[in-house]
């Protein structure tokens, strides 16, 4: 099975300098389909104190920072086996209804009113990736919109307002559906991931294909605000946070 080797970095930005105050980061853990092999963490004065998982099963790292600081870099690197027909099993009940970022206006109803589709739910949910190239512009580095309904208005949005658009259009479908934020050969990458009866199956909105093992998959939620990568405590305003990865395959292991 491919092996893939990663890193990614994490920088966060404070809008004043602040000491002494808590992080936590998400990292990416074993799934039913990646498996990893070894990890690095690079994170200030000498890394986390503690491992925890989130309400939806996700890892956490978490630590404190003594020192005065007003920007922050954590670096996870490693190897993983990435398996694509392996299944990843779990709860689903969290991913069957809207949200605030998913719920549908108007214009998202006429949207799946006019672009239903019959088959099964990994089916259905490529067929709303396809039609909505034609509906909705895909540009990396935009700012995302606040709703899924406020991005279709604009027809033009960043990936995560693609995957917020396609979550909704699932879940008005009853197709249970989840947000996925993690890394591929082009970067930091967020999908979908569709429950089909038994197990998850992830599918890049991009591209209405299902992922295979060129993406790393970090924290899954029921929309993006389920996996923010790192929050600070004790008071800590960030004013930016950026993320830079790499990603690559060694199909020799």
């Amino acid at each position: 099975m491919p092996t893939v080797t990663f890193s990614y970095t994490i920088t966060a930005s404070l809008a004043a300098p602040v000491s002494h105050f808590g992080y936590a980061v998400r990292v990416p853990s074993d799934t039913g389909r990646q498996l990893l092999r070894r990890q690095h963490l690079a994170f200030p004065e000498g890394g986390p104190k503690l491992e925890k998982l989130d309400p939806l099963g996700n890892r956490i790292l978490t630590g404190i920072h003594q020192g005065t600081s007003a920007r922050l870099a954590f670096t996870v690197s490693g190897k993983a086996r990435i398996e694509p027909d392996q299944a990843e099993e779990g709860s689903m009940e969290l991913y069957n209804g809207q949200t605030f970022r998913t719920g549908a206006g108007g214009l998202l109803r006429s949207c799946y009113l006019h672009h239903s589709a019959v088959g099964d739910a990994p089916d259905r949910t490529r067929h709303f990736c396809l039609m909505l190239r034609d509906e909705f512009s895909c540009r990396r580095g935009l700012p995302s919109h606040r709703t899924a309904e406020e991005a279709m208005e604009d027809h033009i949005g960043p990936p995560e307002d693609l995957a917020h658009i396609v979550l909704s259009l699932c879940r008005m479908d009853h197709i249970m559906a989840r947000y996925v934020t993690g890394i591929s050969g082009q970067g930091a990458s967020v999908w979908v991931e569709v429950w089909n009866g038994s197990h998850w199956i992830p599918i890049d909105p991009a591209t209405a294909q299902i992922c295979d093992h060129r993406y790393l998959k970090i924290a899954h939620g029921r929309d993006g605000g389920d996996v923010i990568l790192i929050a600070l405590s004790n008071g800590c305003t960030v004013s930016r946070a950026e993320m830079h990865s790499t990603l690559t395959v060694d199909h020799a292991h």
